[in-house]
């Protein structure tokens, strides 16, 4: 295998006293970090553990070991910050004389990761690897040559070396991240590595702008996620479990991200904080011929643009969505296709609904301000109704629509190909007077009327 730094070959580990030479490991990452202990919380103190490579902490590895430019975009407590601490070290004691910068977002989250590197060295099962010259809180430095530094995350940080790895870590909450990449980007640019590594911080951030800029592929990086889900001591259930226990649901997705979207959403003041994707996301929300009754609803609108990095709605636009349910036999209803339109005229619109092949909905339930195009479904044969209940009532109902009742089941479930719903209900939300803001909320109304019909009318 090749690397984007060179080759290896492994050998057989010794267990004598670390060298005082310059002697490198000839192990694979893999095999020198599962050689290295880490320290884990253990009744009221912390425990020193075989570092155990789960399965998504390899693949993170793979493209650690293989791309220079990275970005790591995860949820908490999946144990990336311990791999990257572990990668960095094997990196050092692979070769001689390299420098690795660390950043975060203050020295003494900096020096915490120098303290890791540390433990896993000095814990090590090769006790041939390189002795530390230099041991201090910001500083550490092998016989080989190399050395990792700390540093904060101020804006000109790391100007003046030239590194072979660079990590940013927390990078969305680094108080000068944009001025910091830009400083640092140059001390890596003769072949050496960009970590970057983070939770997510909310819609539109820098981070937000540059992990988009990664997804569509126009900034270089490498964009990697790791839902909640990649500690593998975690079932399905283990997001509700937390809820159960007390933990609002809000806290529970916005550090337990399922998904890029739910990540970047800022789960405090979302309208909808009972969904949950996956949970009411499910392949079993396919249509089913015969299955139930087909039911439209319909959000007018006409004006606004598809983001190129994201292929989603912008927060200003205001398309015209037409949600596709089935009510089944046993009162579950399901989202199984949707379709989103700007600057398309309504007859056009109902016209490509209708060519997705499905039956002909027993009615529509429209938007009350629209009566153009309840005209239109009418013209085309379809009974439509306007949506006319007080908008908090309508969420109230569709909140129950989507939690969990007390037999574990949710009545609402939704399709995974309906992306632009799901976008927008990880990002509907209130301001800080408890407000709904304007954005992000056509699917999630015309849903709610949807909802409203079936409890009250």
């Amino acid at each position: 295998m090749q690397s984007f730094t060179g080759s290896w070959e492994t050998r057989l580990f010794d267990f004598s006293k670390h060298s005082t030479a310059a002697a490198v490991t000839t192990a694979t990452a893999s095999e020198f970090i599962a050689q290295s202990q880490i320290a884990m919380p253990h009744g009221n103190g912390s425990a020193l553990v075989p570092f155990e490579l789960w399965p998504a902490q390899r693949e993170v590895l793979a493209r650690l070991e293989h791309d220079r430019l990275l970005m790591l975009l995860k949820a908490r407590q999946i144990g990336m910050t311990w791999l990257t601490c572990g990668y960095v070290l094997w990196r050092c004691m692979q070769r001689t004389g390299r420098t690795v910068l660390l950043f975060s977002q203050g020295q003494l989250e900096a020096n915490e990761l120098i303290e890791r590197i540390r433990l896993m060295h000095t814990t090590h099962a090769d006790r041939a690897l390189p002795a530390l010259v230099t041991d201090n809180t910001t500083e550490l430095e092998w016989a080989n040559g190399s050395r990792i530094k700390s540093l904060p995350a101020t804006r000109k940080a790391g100007r003046s070396f030239t590194a072979s790895i660079v990590v940013l870590d927390e990078f969305a909450f680094m108080a000068w991240g944009a001025d910091l990449l830009a400083a640092v980007k140059p001390t890596i640019d003769n072949g050496g590595q960009l970590i970057i590594l983070s939770s997510a911080d909310g819609n539109g951030s820098v981070f937000h702008q540059f992990w988009q800029a990664a997804v569509a592929g126009s900034n270089g990086y490498t964009p990697l996620f790791l839902d909640w889900k990649a500690n593998k001591t975690r079932d399905d259930g283990w997001r509700d479990a937390r809820m159960a226990e007390g933990l609002s649901a809000s806290d529970v997705l916005r550090e337990y991200p399922a998904n890029d979207i739910e990540a970047f959403t800022h789960a405090t003041g979302l309208v909808y904080d009972v969904w949950a994707d996956p949970g009411n996301v499910t392949e079993a929300a396919a249509f089913i011929p015969d299955g139930g009754d087909v039911l439209w609803g319909v959000d007018d609108g006409y004006s606004g643009a598809v983001d190129k990095a994201t292929g989603l709605y912008t927060a200003t636009s205001h398309p015209r969505v037409f949600g596709l349910y089935q009510l089944r036999h046993d009162g579950t209803l399901v989202r199984f296709a949707e379709s989103y339109a700007t600057h398309t005229l309504s007859e056009a619109q109902i016209a490509d609904v209708l060519a997705m092949g499905y039956p002909l909905p027993e009615y529509a339930v429209v938007d009350s301000s629209a009566a153009e195009l309840r005209g239109r479904l009418s013209d085309a044969g379809i009974p439509a109704f306007g949506g006319t209940h007080p908008v908090e009532e309508g969420i109230k109902v569709m909140r129950r629509f989507l939690a969990l009742d007390a037999n574990g089941h949710r009545r609402l479930l939704v399709h995974p190909d309906c992306t632009h719903f799901r976008a927008e209900m990880a990002s509907y939300r209130r301001d800080d007077s408890g407000r709904l803001v304007k954005a992000f909320d056509h699917g999630p109304d015309e849903c709610r009327m949807v909802c409203y019909k079936l409890r009250y009318e």
